[in-house]
């Protein structure tokens, strides 16, 4: 997080692909594991938009008439704000529930600029990516053995299922 936007929650790992890349980038088959518990076992939209952290952050805060947290949180009047940012792409303004971060911040559902992904596509792209630097497209028994011995999860059956899964690692590797 940094230090001018402290007040803002957003978890970059699940929604700003500059970020994901970065983890990506730093990560071994070792860190995987607790890199990816991070991200929970829900869907979520990832922004892949050219705004980095910082700027996304900057139009998110010239959205905000309000000074202060309890401004904010009479601005959102009990819910939540959708605003659109200069390349057009959709957020989600809530209440955050960490002390002091009282501003979170998320893309909108299937806003342009993103591309809603489950939780566990999200994790078998990074793994794949991690484990398998430079396949694009893994083969069966590769996913399934990232799917079973990393992830705790059910192998697919066949590639078939996997469609999902190459446009996340496609969105990642670009």
């Amino acid at each position: 997080m940094m230090p001018a936007f402290s007040n803002i929650l957003f978890n970059a790992l699940k929604h700003h692909r500059g970020y994901i890349h970065q983890q990506i980038a730093l990560a071994t088959p070792d860190t995987l594991p607790e890199l990816l518990k991070k991200l929970g076992n829900s869907q979520m939209d990832i922004y892949y938009g050219h705004l980095s952290q910082e700027g996304l952050f900057e139009e998110v805060l010239s959205h905000i008439p309000a000074a202060d947290e309890a401004a904010y949180l009479a601005w959102l009047q009990g819910a939540y704000r959708e605003i659109i940012l200069s390349d057009t792409s959709k957020w989600i303004l809530l209440e955050g529930n960490v002390p002091g971060q009282y501003i979170h911040i998320h893309p909108a559902r299937y806003s342009p600029e993103s591309m809603r992904v489950k939780a566990t596509i999200l994790k078998t792209a990074i793994a794949c990516i991690v484990v398998h630097p430079g396949v694009t497209h893994p083969d069966l028994n590769m996913v399934n053995h990232i799917r079973k011995t990393i992830l705790g999860l059910s192998p697919v059956r066949d590639l078939a299922q996997c469609q999902h899964l190459w446009q996340v690692m496609n969105l990642l590797l670009i």
